[in-house]
């Protein structure tokens, strides 16, 4: 995804950034941001109404931004309820998915679609984002829990997961059957065979500790985001009081070595 942030452009007064700002001409208007068009390659680009970005639009995604800016979308007071019901999954502690309320559940289209990794997205902007696949959120006629979602106080321990290594969040959970599982950041879908989702919870202690590498939750590839109006509004009364996730131990104080002792022959 190609981005700049357009007031930092022009607040700067750089020769580079005003003439990449110069380079781009208004073409439209929309019920929040703009459309432009690149004057070099003609290419669309959005301007959103919040930090000020201007994104690229791929092309295969351009009817979908146009058919979003059509009519406000909004969810039936009955889908609304449930929504609220599962609650959402947290933007992390770094403030990443702060531009949107994303809350996992299953989707049954108007044209008799199913869809049981679903996300109900509120966001204010429109959905320029190139690596997530957008629907409108008018298309839905019903909404149910998922079977693949996750527990919220799970999602939320995921959420609040702190990096202890470069790029690597990890939250412990454990199954009925006494296998545990680390989900690396903010994490709403679990699909793992042999396994309910729902049936994940959190548990003490950190992945490093044990003998046995755990397996880890891989994010699902066919999530569909469906799209609402709102403002994602990240108060801290969108949390509920589910536990918040342990973080391993600086020392490994266990006689018999770890699996991850004995890849590196370090305690931590």
């Amino acid at each position: 995804m190609l981005s700049f942030n357009w007031h930092h452009a022009i607040e700067r007064g750089a020769a580079a950034g005003l003439n990449h700002v110069a380079t781009f001409r208004e073409w439209q208007t929309l019920r929040r941001g703009q459309l432009f068009r690149c004057g070099v390659c003609n290419e669309v680009w959005y301007l959103d109404a919040g930090p000020g970005n201007l994104t690229h639009v791929q092309p295969e995604r351009l009817p979908l931004v146009l058919a979003w800016n059509e009519n406000a979308i909004t969810l039936s007071a009955a889908n609304l309820g449930i929504v609220d019901s599962i609650g959402p999954t947290p933007p992390d502690v770094y403030g990443n998915g702060r531009e949107r309320r994303v809350t996992p559940c299953q989707v049954t289209t108007h044209a008799g679609e199913r869809f049981d990794k679903a996300m109900i997205c509120v966001q204010a902007d429109a959905p320029v984002a190139s690596h997530i696949n957008f629907r409108l959120g008018s298309e839905i006629a019903d909404v149910k829990e998922s079977p693949f979602a996750l527990p919220r106080a799970v999602r939320e321990a995921s959420s609040r997961a702190c990096e202890i290594r470069m790029g690597y969040s990890p939250t412990l959970i454990e199954m009925p059957d006494g296998a545990k599982f680390i989900m690396n950041g903010m994490t709403s879908f679990m699909a793992v065979t042999g396994y309910e989702a729902s049936q994940a919870r959190l548990t003490s202690g950190g992945d490093m500790s044990l003998e046995a590498a755990p397996r880890f939750v891989e994010t699902p590839d066919d999530v569909v985001y469906f799209i609402m109006d709102g403002d994602p509004d990240w108060s801290a009364d969108m949390y509920s009081d589910g536990p918040v996730t342990s973080q391993p131990p600086k020392t490994v104080p266990s006689v018999r070595k770890t699996w991850w002792q004995r890849i590196t022959g370090r305690l931590v």
